[in-house]
């Protein structure tokens, strides 16, 4: 078993976490950048390696990130488009 400084402690990013979110984004706003972050956070479930998950985490991370922002993009263009109407 090996240990991990940041194991014990707090503020820890975690696949689990990574992966619920990811789920939550492909259900409501994102549907490609959620399925892109899903196999991220799955991929890091898979590591043993803590480098390796946190990297994998991360990218699920920015990965939810970029379609957040792409998804409000499309809002404030649809409500600019369409609101004045």
């Amino acid at each position: 078993m090996s240990y991990h400084p940041s194991a014990s402690g707090g503020g820890e990013r975690s696949a689990g976490g990574a992966l619920t979110a990811a789920i939550l984004m492909t259900l409501c706003c994102n549907q490609i950048c959620g399925i892109i972050a899903i196999v991220f956070s799955v991929v890091a479930m898979g590591k043993d390696d803590w480098a390796e998950r946190d990297r994998f985490i991360g990218h699920a991370w920015t990965t939810m990130t970029i379609g957040l922002v792409i998804s409000l993009v499309f809002l404030v263009i649809y409500f600019l488009a369409f609101a004045g109407g």
